[in-house]
């Protein structure tokens, strides 16, 4: 659908060493937007994932930094700005998760999650603005949050303290940019196929498909495609929203 096309839009991905960010990745770039890719470590993961891309086409190059500090996101932003000449689309997805009961969450537990989670994308999506600005043409700025935002879930306080800042900074930056044709919304992220949790439950699949309404988890590439809509000219009136990609958990929140 032309609607969805990117031609020639830049855009700039975080958290692309895992497979959530990587099907962003693929997405975008396939819709024809030019990726920085940007990642914290395993370097090889991502050296993959711009073959991947390289292979069928797209245009990406990658940047290896720490978005709890401050001046990386600014630094971030002027990389895709050296390569391409402008930022159109900032999908801030780099975050940690951390599973503790509240009684045995510690400082620096709590200190790490707010680091990348809220400041990361709070200067993250600071950095992209001031640029979409300077530029005059508008942008787009998705977060990354979780179905832990918006209802209560065991052990997951302070992850779900993180992710429900998300959706209010959404919907406050929402309201602050669009003025200036920029629009901010956020993923709720649902049950998802990935290679964490996996390892955190071998029959993660099985445990969570009984109690999702639609009958099966999530895929990284349910919540590019949600991402592909947002940033596309069809989102054009969507400002301040957290689209939930849960397949209708967070309407009855059964737990497996």
């Amino acid at each position: 659908m032309a609607f969805l096309e990117l031609e020639n839009k830049v855009a700039i991905v975080t958290g692309t060493n895992r497979e959530i960010g990587a099907a962003m990745v693929e997405a975008l770039a396939g819709a024809g937007a030019f990726i920085l890719a940007a990642h914290y470590g395993e370097a090889k993961r991502v050296e993959s994932l711009i073959k991947k891309v390289r292979a069928t086409g797209g245009q990406i190059e990658s940047f290896e930094t720490d978005l709890t500090n401050v001046n990386a996101n600014y630094e971030l932003v002027s990389r895709a700005v050296k390569l391409w000449g402008q930022l159109d689309i900032l999908a801030a997805n780099a975050g940690i998760t951390i599973n503790a009961p509240f009684l045995e969450t510690n400082e620096t537990m709590w200190d790490n999650l707010l680091a990348l989670n809220l400041k990361g994308s709070y200067f993250g999506a600071q950095a992209a603005a001031r640029q979409m600005i300077a530029q005059g043409k508008g942008g787009r700025i998705i977060f990354s949050t979780s179905v832990t935002g918006v209802q209560a879930v065991q052990n997951f306080s302070a992850y779900g303290i993180t992710k429900a800042g998300l959706i209010h900074m959404a919907k406050t930056l929402g309201i602050e940019l669009g003025n200036y044709g920029i629009t901010v919304n956020a993923l709720g992220i649902g049950a998802t196929l990935n290679e964490r949790n996996l390892q955190d439950n071998p029959d993660y699949e099985a445990h969570w498909e009984g109690v999702i309404p639609t009958g099966r988890v999530g895929q990284p590439i349910d919540l590019a495609k949600a991402l592909l809509f947002l940033v596309s000219e069809g989102a054009q009136m969507v400002n301040g929203h957290t689209l939930m990609i849960d397949g209708g958990w967070s309407a009855t929140s059964k737990l497996p």
